[in-house]
């Protein structure tokens, strides 16, 4: 009896360790596969959207609208207290290009409220193809809950290079896992 106890005590530890060692291999390629910048000539769409909460996202799609790749573009995750002259002078953007083909979204607070938000605004404007402007670190998880937000929708991820601390890129691969295992129970 002792015998058998003590197997299935060991295959017990034995999970942990293999749910460390997928994590491990897991991050391991998620990590040297992060997306890498590009550019297409060819690449357009209906509309651009940019994700806040990085640098170099808001002049990536300002140069993908000026370079008409799309004729508007939806920022999406302002903070409440932005207001457009603020981004135009920050990016160096014409203030005109805000009044004619760019609009903030206030109301997204995470991933998942941009995707949403993203789709009430596509809906408005009729838009069918994307491009998802956002850090290379954060595309993967990004273009999961926007394809979910939007079934129909083309979504063309455009990732930015990034400086990302080891810590960060960790907490961001748990929270695609996340995503991931919601999408797989239809969540």
């Amino acid at each position: 009896m002792a015998n058998k106890n003590s197997i299935k005590f060991t295959t017990i530890l034995k999970v942990p360790f293999y749910l460390f060692i997928g994590w491990t291999i897991g991050f391991g390629l998620f990590s040297v596969r992060l997306p890498v910048p590009y550019e297409n000539e060819k690449l357009t769409a209906d509309a651009i959207v940019v994700l806040t909460g990085g640098p170099r996202r808001l002049e990536a799609g300002i140069k993908l609208l000026s370079q008409g790749r799309a004729n508007k573009m939806l920022v999406t995750g302002v903070h409440k207290n932005v207001l457009p002259r603020e981004l135009s002078v920050l990016t160096g953007a014409e203030p005109a290009l805000f009044d004619c083909c760019i609009t903030l979204d206030y109301a997204a607070t995470n991933t998942l409220g941009n995707a949403v938000e993203t789709a009430k605004w596509s809906a408005v404007h009729g838009a069918k193809s994307l491009i998802l402007v956002t850090a290379d670190f954060h595309i993967q998880r990004s273009a999961v809950l926007f394809r979910k937000s939007m079934p129909r929708m083309a979504i063309i991820p455009y990732p930015v290079k990034s400086k990302i601390s080891p810590f960060k890129l960790i907490k961001e691969y748990n929270k695609y896992l996340a995503t991931l295992m919601l999408e797989l129970v239809g969540y």
